[in-house]
């Protein structure tokens, strides 16, 4: 009997049938112009001139990082000759495309395919009837990333990349088909009304389309099929399709036993094999996953999932990526997943749109719940445009990611408030909450199953308008820390206890964080000074105050990645820098406090975002040094000596240590795990090389390895300034990468004085402002004119003699501000 059993599973197993559906992208050798240029549909036109690109790809890669122009939204045209196999002969052609950024029109061979409107969600185009099989085709695609009060988003925090920025598709089916062209959907869509440990019931529904000359009497088979590829059940349809019609089915599957549960820890996939069947020919097949696994909220308890409290701890992901801007190949968004999954989250958030099709697969085989929502940010139009096209999007999202168990949420807004128009409009304050159960309605009606979500910034919560209790779920835009409450971490908790008071919502945290940059360093860190110490002591600070409130159902951090926000000016221009990675997927410190917090596996790491340091005072040898790890005690070496075993508190222990000149090397132990780095510390005590920061708390590790001291008053026998004030802006600084040194300036000074043995000596000053000054310097009796221009770096570089014993004066006359101070011998 048993032998019987395995022959019938493997008979079961057997290979499934080819396809009859073709499937392949034709990204390759394409052409590309900016611009509106008049005729570039027209097979005739001449492109030789124009660059050639393969996709996916954005003009916007390189001038959204520019500081010194805007970048370019507006048209630009694509093209490409495609030979099509003779064999193609009678089957129907569709262009899909997968994601191009955000109005595109289709022309094939002359002739208007089709137009649509959204840069996050795909369409498809049904080409039959324009291409030929016996001569090239061209295809020219006019994208164009403008502005437009009707598209969604109007106003945002990220870039608007332009371009066809992810694959093309060209599909050949059957004339006879699951329709392709809903919505760019699947076409077949899978729910599970009943399901749990015992016992699961499938749904799947779609149509077939008829494109043959007579009606048409079809068999729809649905195969579910386990991760081994042995079938579990198969639900079978019967359809008579009459020419140029289309004809839908819904099927409900045999009860199925013990099904095998999707979640974060088991990610278990199904996938159903969707077959068609003109007599005994197979003429279609696709196939599509299916998770099992149900969920559930509450105001008190939380998410619960399969029956389980499952708290979601997760992120928050942009799509962009050094170099490429928004036009990513698959096996970077799938990378991007990993390291989300490997950070130890099981929760994900795409923000604040539809993304690659490769993400979401990555999700349903990693195990992450993921929230999904339409680019409805800031604000809104109230024009019945926008409205329509908010709708479509929703649709569209909803349709073609339907079938993925990872997505458990739905969001249709974020911080829709937090911008007002200028003048608002009549009943601005009505249109909104009309909108929003607009699309909550239709969120509902498309997919009963899942969840909805919205998501509202710290300011609005207190006045909504009530949008906030449409959704199923309340999210929290959180900033302490960072934007408010800047001295009191705290506040979050009990800003969270008073909303779970008064709101009575289920409440996910659905973005925290605070911006860091690895160049800034510093023991005194605060808000908005983008040092790696302020960043990390804000995550160690919030999340145990999100952990341990059992009605936050899910937190996410902002952001996993740094990504691009065109404009933005902090101390990386055009980079929102609040990621736990930077902009090029290196970690930083901060991601080994979460993996502490998270993974069950050992966790051992030394935080070295601050590996080259430098003092030019004795007592500045005394540095800290601090450890992430889950486990209960470790021990720290300094150059092979102890400096003591420390109790962890909070996945941390921290040490101050005394560095020596030149590489420490620094050894962590717990148990039988070590971790190592070198600490790289400059004595500069009694030496003839400063780097002074001027103006500023922290210091600055530039380009070449020059750690710039914070500043500081005069002491004698060292250096510093004698008055003055600091002075800080945050506006990007032409001419010079090291933004940070030169955001912070010391104004009104009356002189800088350091006490360097005699000599001869380079004195390099560096300059800026925030607003126009002209004003002198004078250095050991060398007098320099300064003129700048506001907000743009300056230096000069002097030849002075150090007599006497007087050391360096370097004196000031006008309106005086000076950024960087540095002092060197020849």
């Amino acid at each position: 009997m048993h032998r019987l059993a395995a022959l019938l599973l493997a008979l079961l197993a057997l290979p499934l049938a080819a396809s009859p559906r073709i499937r392949h992208t034709i990204n390759e050798q394409w052409r590309f112009a900016p611009g509106e240029i008049e005729a570039a549909h027209e097979p005739a036109f001449d492109d030789s001139s124009w660059q050639r690109v393969n996709l996916p790809h954005t003009w916007n890669a390189a001038d959204a990082f520019d500081k010194t122009v805007r970048y370019r939204r507006g048209p630009g045209w694509y093209r490409k000759s495609l030979t099509l196999d003779p064999a193609l002969k009678g089957k129907r052609l569709f262009l899909y495309f997968e994601g191009a950024n955000q109005v595109a029109g289709v022309h094939v061979n002359g002739r208007h395919a089709g137009q649509h409107i959204g840069g996050y969600t795909a369409f498809v185009f049904d080409v039959t009837e324009l291409v030929v099989l016996d001569a090239p085709n061209v295809i020219a695609v006019r994208v164009d990333n403008s502005h437009s009060d009707d598209i969604p988003p109007l106003n945002a925090d990220f870039t608007f990349y332009g371009g066809i920025y992810r694959d093309v598709w060209l599909i050949a089916a059957s004339p006879t088909h699951v329709t392709v062209t809903d919505h760019a959907s699947p076409g077949v869509f899978i729910s599970t009304p009943e399901v749990s440990a015992a016992r699961a019931v499938v749904r799947i529904r779609g149509s077939v389309s008829n494109h043959g000359g007579r009606a048409a009497r079809l068999r729809v088979v649905n195969r579910i099929l386990d991760a081994a590829g042995v079938e579990v059940a198969a639900l079978r349809s019967n359809l008579t399709v009459r020419a140029g019609a289309s004809a839908a089915f819904d099927q409900r599957s045999p009860v199925i036993e013990r099904p095998s549960l999707w979640s974060p820890d088991d990610p278990y996939l199904y996938r159903v094999r969707t077959e068609v069947y003109d007599g005994n020919e197979l003429v279609d097949a696709l196939e599509n996953p299916l998770g099992f696994r149900w969920f559930s909220v509450d105001p008190d308890r939380g998410f619960t999932l399969n029956g389980r409290t499952l708290k979601l701890y997760g992120t928050n992901r942009h799509q962009d990526y050094p170099g490429f801007g928004n036009a990513l190949g698959d096996d970077l968004h799938r990378h991007d997943v990993r390291l989300v999954k490997e950070t130890g989250f099981n929760f994900l958030r795409l923000a604040h749109y539809p993304q690659d099709p490769a993400v979401l697969h990555e999700a349903d085989r990693l195990g992450l719940v993921v929230w999904e929502e339409i680019p409805i940010v800031n604000i809104i139009s109230t024009s019945a445009a926008f409205a329509e096209n908010s709708e479509r999007m929703l649709v569209e999202m909803i349709r073609q990611h339907y079938n993925h168990p990872s997505i458990v949420f739905w969001g249709y807004m974020n911080e829709v408030l937090l911008r007002k128009p200028d003048p608002v409009p009549d009943r601005y304050y009505e249109i909104v909450p009309e909108l929003t159960r607009r699309l909550e309605a239709r969120t509902r009606a498309e997919d009963p199953s899942r969840l909805t979500v919205m998501a509202l910034s710290f300011d609005e919560v207190g006045n909504d308008y009530g949008i906030g209790d449409v959704p199923h779920i309340l999210g929290l835009n959180l900033y302490f820390g960072w934007y408010y409450h800047r001295d009191d971490f705290g506040a979050l908790g009990s800003f969270l206890d008073r909303v779970h008071a008064e709101r009575r919502r289920p409440i996910i945290v659905s973005e925290y964080g605070a911006g860091t940059d690895e160049r800034v360093h510093t023991t005194r860190p605060v808000a908005f000074d983008f040092s790696s110490e302020h960043g990390q002591n804000f995550h160690a600070a919030s999340f145990p105050q999100l952990e341990a409130r059992p009605f936050v159902l899910g937190t996410g951090v902002w952001n996993h990645f740094d990504f691009g926000s065109a404009g933005r000016q902090d101390t990386k221009f055009g980079l929102n820098q609040k990621g736990l990675f930077f902009y090029d997927r290196t970690p930083k410190d901060t991601v080994f406090y979460y993996q502490a917090a998270l993974l069950d596996q050992p966790v051992l790491y030394i935080a070295r975002e601050w590996s080259e340091r430098a003092g030019s005072r004795p007592e500045d040898r005394r540095q800290p040094v601090w450890v992430y790890t889950n486990q209960p005690e470790v021990e720290l070496f300094v150059g092979g000596r102890s400096a003591g075993v420390r109790k962890v508190e909070n996945r941390t222990a921290r040490w101050e240590v005394v560095l020596a000149d030149g590489a420490n090397s620094i050894r962590a132990r717990a148990g039988s795990f070590e971790d190592r780095i070198t600490i790289v510390y400059s004595d500069r005590t009694g030496g003839s090389f400063h780097a002074v920061n001027a103006g500023a708390h922290y210091a600055h590790l530039d380009e070449a390895h020059v750690y710039w001291e914070p500043d500081r008053e005069y002491v004698p026998g060292s250096w510093g300034h004698v008055g003055g004030k600091a002075a800080r802006t945050h506006h990007r600084i032409f001419a010079t990468k090291e933004d940070p040194l030169f955001q912070a300036s010391r104004e009104g000074m009356e002189h800088y004085q350091c006490d360097v043995p005699d000599g001869t000596y380079e004195v390099t000053l560096g300059f800026a402002a925030t607003a126009a000054r002209a004003f002198s310097v004078h250095t050991n009796g060398l007098n320099t004119a300064v003129a700048l221009t506001p907000h743009t770096a300056m230096t000069r570089t002097l030849l002075v003699e150090a007599r006497d014993g007087a050391g360096i004066r370097i004196e000031f006359t006008g309106e005086a501000s000076i950024a960087a101070i540095m002092i060197r011998q020849p």
